[in-house]
């Protein structure tokens, strides 16, 4: 059966499950007019952060890429970036690396001459993508052009030993219609990185989910020879175990790094925050239009970006239920994992989630250290 689902299908061919008109803030200096825009214009949303001043070496090229990344995620119908402009992310150069066809500009606080003339200027240009926003239709288009992350946050054994064996058929339904998945490789799923190495053919994937089943990592600047172990506890392997069923014995086609973005569609894991809020800005970073996160009881917040599905097990835990999209059931797996991937389907067709319904969403960019 080919599924389809209703989006909004861009010049570059891809899809979008939402319409936003992002406002970007380039550096944390700007983030008051970013909001003051974005609280004016009709279906715009602020993306704001810590990042963008006087960063250095990789951890700036991270902050960088994500930038321009959200911009390029075809959640967003149109683009607006705005710098303070003494600042180490530059909104020229941060224009240069993007690469998209739909409507963008950038200019800065200083440029314009102050705030006031700032806001008054990026309320102006983004009423007018605003208008033209509201004018476009979704249209029915195929599965295939899904990119869903998942990621497991606040989960134990009790929880997973009644998810893994319907998100894992969540996840063959997903690669069988031709869609992308991005799954998170969490710190708790770590040890179970010998089992990850076995479902990929990707020799840079499989050694490097070799060196972290084994907690190997890399030295820092005061010792840049060699790697560093760090022995993982029964109680740790035995979480990632349970975690890892579920992916099962779905190929993973490449291990992807922040901002990195998947080559081609199927199961692809990618390296995750501790934080949960940079994880799923990640996941938009990197084109995902939809997200679902697994947790025991449900969290307080997600992306902006992103339409981000809360799925717990029903297993006698009090759930924040008032969040929670989707309760599995210990029995019938094939038939919860056919109704959620139709939920999936509502949502991607513009369903508001939980978290969309009160409005909880955010956007963050962690940071990075320089390995040897």
């Amino acid at each position: 059966m080919g599924y389809t689902f209703k989006g909004y299908l861009r010049e570059d061919g891809l899809a979008g499950t939402r319409n936003h008109i992002g406002i970007v803030s380039s550096v944390i200096c700007s983030s008051v007019i970013t909001n003051e825009i974005a609280d004016k214009v009709p279906g715009a949303i602020p993306i704001t952060h810590a990042n963008g001043c006087a960063q250095l070496g990789d951890d700036f090229q991270v902050t960088k890429n994500m930038l321009a990344g959200i911009v390029e995620n075809p959640n967003f119908h149109s683009a607006l970036l705005i710098g303070l402009g003494c600042e180490t992310n530059q909104v020229a150069g941060l224009l240069k690396s993007i690469s998209t066809t739909k409507p963008l500009e950038g200019f800065s606080i200083q440029q314009m001459a102050g705030g006031k003339n700032t806001a008054e200027r990026g309320i102006t240009t983004a009423l007018t993508w605003s208008k033209e926003a509201n004018q476009s239709s979704r249209t029915e288009l195929p599965a295939s052009l899904l990119k869903v992350g998942i990621v497991t946050e606040d989960i134990d054994e009790a929880s997973l030993q009644v998810i893994a064996p319907v998100i894992n058929a969540l996840i063959e339904l997903l690669i069988t219609s031709g869609a992308t998945v991005v799954f998170g490789l969490t710190k708790t799923l770590e040890p179970a990185g010998n089992l990850l190495a076995l479902n990929t053919q990707d020799a840079s994937a499989k050694k490097n989910l070799t060196y972290i089943g084994e907690a190997l990592s890399r030295r820092r600047w005061e010792k840049a020879q060699g790697y560093l172990r760090t022995n993982f506890s029964e109680q740790e392997k035995s979480l990632a175990a349970l975690e890892y069923q579920l992916i099962n014995t779905h190929e993973i086609q490449s291990l992807l790094d922040y901002n990195q973005k998947p080559a081609k569609n199927g199961l692809h894991l990618i390296k995750t925050s501790g934080s949960i809020v940079e994880t799923l800005s990640n996941f938009a970073s990197v084109g995902c239009n939809l997200s679902i996160i697994l947790s025991k009881r449900g969290i307080l917040t997600g992306s902006n970006a992103l339409p981000c599905m809360i799925v717990t097990a029903n297993n006698g835990i009090n759930h924040t239920n008032n969040l929670v999209d989707y309760e599995i059931q210990e029995n019938q797996i094939s038939q919860q994992a056919q109704a959620l991937f139709t939920q999936l389907i509502e949502v991607s067709s513009g369903k508001l989630t939980k978290l969309e319904e009160y409005e909880l969403g955010e956007f963050a960019i962690p940071h990075i250290g320089t390995t040897f």
